[in-house]
């Protein structure tokens, strides 16, 4: 007796809070909806959406300030931004912007009532820089940066002071910042240590803690970390990127073409679109959570992200095929933190396709033109088509001007800062430290003929 073909449908394609439910005959679109956010193991369901740092979150004998209203917030942005066809390409061109023509060692001197940079070859530190392939830390600080503004370093001493050696900063490592959190800070707000491990599964086991490094006393300690980022205003610790207001825009963008595309696949036919409120997963995450404590087992976000799959993939199955008719579906309605009454909805679609399509393209201009607002690049560097023409070549050339002027500054003084102090430690007398080299453009008419880009191509 053959043995019957598994039905593959329903399919559930999600962004973040949007996606796709597919069938064997239509399509669903449906969101998730609401201000709140889900509630983590240790910490207490927040006031506020974007408040975090008022509790600690706990982990063994390890209390840590959350990054994150579930201490995921680096695993959201980086699920968020990377199914967003503009965002790793902006910051991409930002990487290049901000390297130039790479790393070099200067010192600061006044000439003329005016601050400038001498660039110098020193070969001791040259030498010290490349035993630890310092290049390669400074690219995955500036990665870090540019997603979160922020970054960890590890220094490690020499072995040479146990037997009586000048203490020596023998190296610098960059952390990935998804793996480290700041512990619960002191009463004066001062953070003494980070916690490094698995934040997304954490072993308490694997979780290790490094004293921060005092840069006026940088050999305290064998092993010490620093945690270098871009102050967010009202916040104490962590900070938020830059383009975190335009998140909302940034998922929508990358929601429309997964859209699009099980229009296509299901000839255009698409019936509903479902809203589920965000209060309703926090009710589950929460029931998640006792029954995890219950069965002495550990929650993980990833028991949430399947029952939203699961629960999308029994609701396409309900609302698909003739022999579904007059099944239905319930739930629960919730009040909110505003005494508001939320609950889910299922909306009909009128099937204007053209006028559908019409209207999703529109709303996709519309995010493309908030995601690289929000990113900070002008789009003349980024290579984005805007009104269907790039910009011109003399656009793009003050555009490099202004943004080397006024945008790499402090940027250049939070990715390099672990490199200086360490260097500072090792040779103070020297006064020198480490940027990135940025080679003056000038314009083809300032450029004797034979010189010329397009000359000598």
């Amino acid at each position: 007796m053959a043995r019957k073909k598994k039905n593959p449908f329903p399919k559930v394609h999600r962004q973040g809070n949007y996606g796709v439910i597919e069938t064997a005959d239509c399509a669903y679109t449906f969101e998730i909806a609401g201000s709140m956010k889900m509630a983590s193991p240790g910490v207490l369901p927040l006031a506020t959406r974007n408040s975090w740092e008022d509790q600690p979150y706990v982990v063994g004998s390890y209390r840590i300030i959350p990054n994150g209203a579930t201490n995921q917030l680096p695993h959201e942005m980086r699920d968020t931004l990377e199914e967003n066809n503009l965002s790793e390409g902006v910051f991409k061109r930002q990487r290049g912007l901000l390297w130039g023509q790479g790393p070099a060692l200067y010192k600061e001197e006044w000439v003329d009532n005016q601050k400038v940079r001498t660039w110098v070859d020193d070969p001791e530190i040259t030498h010290w820089l490349n035993s630890f392939d310092y290049e390669e830390v400074l690219r995955r600080a500036i990665v870090d940066y540019n997603h979160m503004e922020g970054h960890y370093t590890r220094f490690i001493l020499n072995r040479g002071r146990r037997i009586g050696r000048s203490p020596f900063i023998a190296k610098v490592e960059n952390v990935g910042y998804h793996r480290c959190r700041l512990e619960w800070p002191d009463d004066d707000l001062n953070v003494r240590n980070i916690i490094v491990g698995d934040w997304y599964n954490p072993n308490i086991q694997r979780l290790r803690s490094y004293p921060v490094i005092d840069p006026l006393n940088p050999f305290q300690w064998p092993i010490s970390m620093l945690f270098c980022n871009m102050a967010s205003f009202a916040r104490d610790f962590y900070g938020l990127p830059a383009f975190y207001g335009a998140l909302a825009w940034i998922r929508r963008g990358s929601a429309i073409p997964r859209i699009l595309e099980a229009l296509t696949k299901n000839t255009l036919n698409i019936k509903y679109h479902i809203k589920s409120p965000n209060s309703y997963w926090i009710e589950k995450a929460e029931a998640l959570q006792r029954k995890c404590t219950a069965e002495n087992i550990t929650y993980t976000d990833k028991m949430l992200e399947d029952l939203k799959d699961e629960t999308f993939k029994q609701l396409g199955t309900v609302l698909s095929g003739e022999e579904n008719v007059g099944k239905f579906f319930t739930s629960e309605k919730i009040m909110n933190e505003l005494n508001q009454i939320e609950e889910w909805e299922i909306e009909p679609i009128d099937m204007k396709v053209k006028d559908y399509i019409d209207a999703q393209l529109n709303i996709s201009k519309q995010a493309d033109s908030a995601t690289t607002s929000g990113l900070g690049l002008h789009p003349s560097l980024s290579n984005i088509i805007v009104d269907g023409k790039l910009a011109s070549g003399s656009e793009q050339l003050y555009a490099l001007k202004l943004y080397l002027a006024t945008e790499i500054d402090i940027p250049e003084s939070i990715v390099c800062k672990p490199l200086n102090i360490a260097i500072n430690a090792n040779w103070p007398g020297k006064r020198l430290k480490i940027g990135f080299y940025h080679a003056i453009v000038k314009t083809e008419d300032s450029v004797s003929p034979e010189k010329r880009t397009k000359n000598a191509v």
